[in-house]
């Protein structure tokens, strides 16, 4: 699966030289949970809801004085939009984020998949699995074993998608 879905959101980003109070105003406005970072329209950092708490509020740092820049966390993870699924959530899984910007070649922000997007796209992947499942059991006998061999296919490539969703593995399994 491509990545470009999801780059159909815009993406709502904040310069490093702005203050927290700035990006607590837009993370409010937007109701987001983070941030990136652009300079000069590349990506230099994200700043998330956690990284205000921890690194502001709870180090009783100003908002107001406080930029961005100082709190936020530099050269984050990233992926280019030609990458698959899986490698993002082998990136997602190894780099322990929950947030992760896709980027184009030259490292401009095309979109922003949280771990969110992942579960719902997770959840639509197990109905059409039960669908194809129930399907496949409650309707009549294939004619031909084409059909079948297609059938059985179909639902093995699910099923083995979806106990890598579950088991958290982005590698192919290897006997599926």
């Amino acid at each position: 699966m491509s990545l470009q879905k999801f780059c159909e959101r815009p993406v709502v980003t904040i310069a490093p030289e702005q203050t927290i109070i700035e990006a607590c105003q837009l993370l409010r406005e937007m109701n987001l949970g983070c941030l990136v970072v652009e300079e000069e329209g590349k990506l230099c950092g994200i700043l998330t809801d956690r990284d205000i708490a921890l690194k502001v509020t709870e180090a009783r740092k100003d908002p107001e004085q406080t930029k961005v820049q100082e709190v936020m966390t530099p050269n984050p993870a990233r992926i280019s939009v030609d990458k698959s699924l899986h490698e993002l959530t082998a990136l997602m899984h190894s780099h322990h984020v929950r947030r992760v910007p896709i980027v184009d070649g030259g490292d401009k922000v095309m979109g922003l998949v949280t771990l969110d997007d992942l579960l719902v796209l997770l959840s639509e992947e197990i109905s059409d699995l039960s669908q194809s499942v129930s399907a496949a059991i409650f309707r009549k006998p294939v004619d031909n074993s084409e059909e079948a061999a297609f059938n059985i296919d179909l639902l093995t490539r699910r099923l083995v998608a979806a106990t890598r969703w579950l088991r958290g593995q982005a590698q192919p399994m290897e006997n599926p």
